[in-house]
């Protein structure tokens, strides 16, 4: 047989090395394929994922540019959230939701407004104010409050102090609302602490007006934002709030129509406390084993507009910029020991736990829910 030339013998070599090595890159690439598909399937592009959530959300813009610049925000937002579930480092999970096209201003815009509320002449002088009574039905509070810079709860005040509460399933919380593009967080939290009370008090769960405390608490009060001890002494004043069927939440303010309107007295409560709680969670507890209490937080972190599942933990700084009112419904720990709230948003059912928020207990992560406590009495000014 005749010798193969050297070149020939060179390029069967090279070619034997070509094949060798696409091999490899195409076993190498199909290993990285299973891993991946392993962890969770390939998520669509950006562009995929903006149109999905768009259909979900109704989204609508109003020209190609506009959509163009909120597909670069949602994006941003995707990779966030994203990255947080994967690292698998926090006690909470994160979600798209209705506010992934927006950015971090816009979001403070246009769903916070909680405003600290304005002490009055008889808050400031006035050194103590009687708190028994604070629920008819619910634990009684012995010593009262004591004023300074609000009312500072003093220790030991509850004879019995359950290992967890939730107000939901005693009936005495209505259902998950929606504030929508408008900063009337306060007006939702105020409204919330006194159905909580009427139901607690009366046995009778209402859904009452949202939008009869934002149209008439006045003041700095407005969908730019609100004083939630001013909307308590209207919804005392008013003699007993509307249903939320015969005065509707629309989103906007407008002139008020309770005044002249017969009061729901149905509905009706005394007068309001606030409680400076300069960070002790174990007075918050003492006040939430009484009744749903109307609170403040930060909300400014996309972790929390994003929260979808889990107990919430802030970073170290959260609870220095307090924005928002929720309402504390109830406390206790998840089946590891981590301690929660069970915080009532006003964000609809596709926020979160179906509107619910657990935010961690007694961790120095509760993103200054012990700042300040509000909630309705029915008891006389």
């Amino acid at each position: 047989m005749a010798p193969i030339p050297s070149s020939r013998r060179l390029f069967g070599a090279w070619l034997v090395l070509v094949l060798v090595a696409a091999t490899v890159v195409v076993d190498a690439a199909a290993a990285r394929e299973g891993a991946r598909s392993r962890r969770g399937a390939l998520l669509p592009s950006a562009a995929v994922r903006h149109e999905r959530w768009m259909a979900k959300f109704g989204r609508a813009y109003t020209d190609a540019v506009e959509k163009a610049r909120r597909r670069k925000v949602f994006a941003a937002n995707a990779r966030h959230v994203d990255a947080v579930n994967r690292a698998g480092n926090r006690t909470y999970t994160l979600g798209l939701n209705q506010f992934s096209d927006l950015t971090d201003d816009e979001f403070v815009e246009k769903h916070l407004g909680y405003l600290q509320h304005q002490l009055r002449p008889q808050e400031i002088n006035n050194t103590a104010a009687a708190a028994a009574g604070v629920s008819k039905k619910g634990a009684a509070l012995k010593d009262g409050l004591k004023k300074k810079k609000g009312a500072a709860l003093k220790d030991g005040q509850l004879r019995y102090m359950p290992g967890s509460v939730d107000w939901r399933a005693q009936g005495a919380v209505t259902e998950i609302k929606n504030q929508g593009s408008c900063g009337s967080c306060w007006a939702f939290a105020a409204v919330a602490a006194a159905e909580g009370l009427v139901k607690i008090t009366t046995g009778e769960l209402i859904s009452m007006s949202e939008q009869q405390v934002l149209d008439c608490t006045g003041g700095i009060s407005s969908c730019s934002g609100g004083d939630i001890n001013a909307a308590l002494r209207y919804v005392a004043a008013s003699g007993g709030l509307q249903p939320e069927a015969a005065y509707a939440y629309v989103g906007q303010q407008g002139a008020c129509r309770g005044f002249g309107a017969t009061p729901n007295s149905a509905a009706s409560v005394g007068a309001p406390q606030w409680a400076g709680l300069y960070g002790d969670e174990g007075v918050l507890e003492q006040l939430v084993a009484s009744q749903p209490i109307a609170v403040a937080v930060e909300a400014t972190d996309p972790d929390f507009r994003h929260y979808r599942s889990g107990v919430y933990a802030g970073s170290p700084s959260c609870g220095q910029r307090i924005n928002h009112a929720v309402t504390v419904v109830g406390y206790g720990a998840d089946g590891v020991g981590q301690e929660y709230w069970v915080v009532k948003n006003q964000w609809g059912t596709r926020w979160g736990e179906a509107g619910y928020m657990r935010i961690a207990r007694r961790s120095g992560a509760s993103c200054g829910i012990a700042t300040y406590a509000y909630y309705p009495t029915m008891g006389s000014y």
